[in-house]
């Protein structure tokens, strides 16, 4: 048992050395779209994040994260998206790092009902600019404004038979949240 536990210590330790941050969002994603030139009305949601940020050298980082987003395109469902992104820096005194960046983000929910399974999947290419602030030795706060084209995609499927339909459009989606320096 001892040496399971200091085996399990050591992997994640190593699994956590070469991690920059962490760190925890909120955020609000609007879509706005067109199908066959009429305007596609669909809500905005609130989403909550968690994130990963890997530093590449003292001015670039990557960024994975995932999301749970409720009430996703109006559909008063849970649904799930993610986003991988490239963040630079262009101004760092020290406390306040502004950053530019870009990324690809995708988003889904679904519903099975009677036998027929519906499904709305959006797959948001992302433009960024956001500051992150530090508040507190390893701690930090950001804000950041993110938006884009968006590809939306809905299908219907019921056993053998399937129907689907997109649209095209963009989305904003301003975000706030904190990180944990892990080194």
């Amino acid at each position: 048992m001892k040496k399971s536990i200091l085996i399990l210590l050591a992997l994640s330790t190593v699994s956590t050395a070469a991690a920059d941050s962490l760190g925890l969002s909120g955020a609000f994603q609007k879509g706005f779209y067109r199908a066959d030139g009429e305007a596609v009305d669909v809500d905005g949601s609130a989403a909550i994040g968690v994130s990963y940020t890997y530093d590449l050298d003292s001015v670039s980082s990557v960024r994975a994260e995932l999301e749970l987003l409720p009430n996703l395109y109006g559909s008063e469902k849970l649904g799930f998206g993610g986003e991988f992104t490239y963040l630079r820096s262009v101004f760092n005194d020290g406390a306040a790092n502004v950053y530019v960046g870009g990324g690809l983000g995708l988003n889904t929910v679904s519903e099975t009902a009677d036998g027929a399974t519906v499904r709305l999947t959006g797959i948001n290419p992302t433009a960024l600019a956001g500051v992150n602030y530090a508040v507190a030795p390893g701690f930090a706060a950001y804000l950041e404004l993110a938006g884009g084209v968006s590809f939306l995609r809905g299908s219907v499927s019921n056993g053998s038979a399937s129907v689907s339909t997109s649209a095209t459009g963009a989305f904003i989606k301003p975000r706030i949240g904190v990180t944990y320096n892990l080194r």
